[in-house]
């Protein structure tokens, strides 16, 4: 097949039960000012009306994969399998992308061609009320402005905290060489792909602007705090003892897992659990209330209303 007939980028969506958000997921990509891309939803075994609501957009740049529940990793794998760009961009299901997030990706990579992953960090949306964030979707991790261009420094900085914002877009050959998504995880899958890569050598860089619209949704607090806090550890665990990794590397590994696992016993919901962290959470809670914008920032907002009236007209 002649390469320059094939799309600059493939957009990889898994998406499972997201009736509610997927429309306005695509008409994000739809909007952007670089149109050379294709996106393969992949439709993890959903029981709602997920896929009849991508089947009825009228977008042939858009194919929809159907298969049985796997979780997300393997959703994103068989993604990967389909994809036909050179590049490749992750997008959550919920999530949103400003109108110029590909171009500007894209532009990042063109212009670091030493570099195998760009990122960028999101304006938070509160999907209850409509509510933008003051702060950024990853300023709580502290991320390193400019990360460390060493693909050693950056990994040992990553192992840290996860600073990297899931919506990445990587060279495929990239995430190829290093086997995709571990389908053994469900949560924390991303970290462990980003730490892989780094491992392997490969450049990330980033992005300045804020690229991205994290759509932050209610859930099971405690479950998905126990998850979190297991697969980070079992994370630390395969640094530590089965990667092949500098020494330097594994003992932060085993350092930083111990401290983690210290830290896990005194949040609620995990076993042996400080009930005092419990006041703490809900007071920072509290605080964080005073920290979101009254009304959405104009040049959010009119994203956010552009996105709405195409998904609504492709509901038409």
């Amino acid at each position: 097949m002649d390469e320059r007939s094939l799309p600059r980028c493939s957009v990889i969506v898994a998406a499972y039960n997201s009736a509610s958000t997927i429309a306005a997921t695509i008409a994000s990509v739809r909007l952007q000012t670089l149109s050379d891309w294709e996106i393969v939803v992949v439709d993890d075994g959903s029981s709602d009306h997920t896929a009849e609501i991508v089947e009825a957009i009228a977008d042939a740049r858009i194919r929809l994969v159907r298969q049985p529940n796997r979780g997300p990793s393997a959703a994103r794998n068989t993604g990967l399998r389909l994809a036909r760009g050179r590049l490749v961009s992750t997008l959550d299901s919920d999530d949103l992308w400003m109108p110029d997030y590909l171009e500007s990706m894209v532009g990042l990579l063109d212009r670091h061609p030493d570099a195998g992953v760009a990122y960028t960090d999101a304006w938070a949306l509160d999907d209850a009320t409509g509510k933008i964030r003051k702060t950024s979707a990853m300023r709580y991790q502290r991320p390193p402005v400019p990360p460390p261009t060493a693909p050693a420094a950056f990994l040992a900085a990553l192992l840290v905290r996860n600073f990297v914002y899931n919506s990445v877009t990587m060279r495929r050959e990239v995430v190829e060489a290093v086997g995709g998504y571990d389908e053994r995880f469900s949560v924390s899958e991303d970290w462990e792909l980003w730490l892989r890569i780094a491992a392997e050598g490969f450049r990330f860089v980033r992005a300045d602007d804020l690229l991205a619209i994290y759509r932050h949704r209610a859930g099971s607090l405690t479950s998905q705090r126990e998850q979190f806090f297991a697969a980070n550890c079992r994370v630390y665990e395969l640094v530590a003892n089965e990667w092949d990794v500098p020494a330097a590397i594994k003992e932060q590994a085993r350092s930083l897992g111990s401290a983690y696992r210290r830290h896990a016993n005194g949040v609620p919901g995990i076993p042996g659990g400080d009930p005092l962290a419990f006041a703490r959470i809900v007071k920072r809670a509290v605080e964080r209330r005073t920290l979101w914008y009254s009304s959405p920032p104009l040049e959010v907002a009119a994203v956010l209303d552009a996105i709405d009236a195409l998904a609504a007209d492709a509901a038409v």
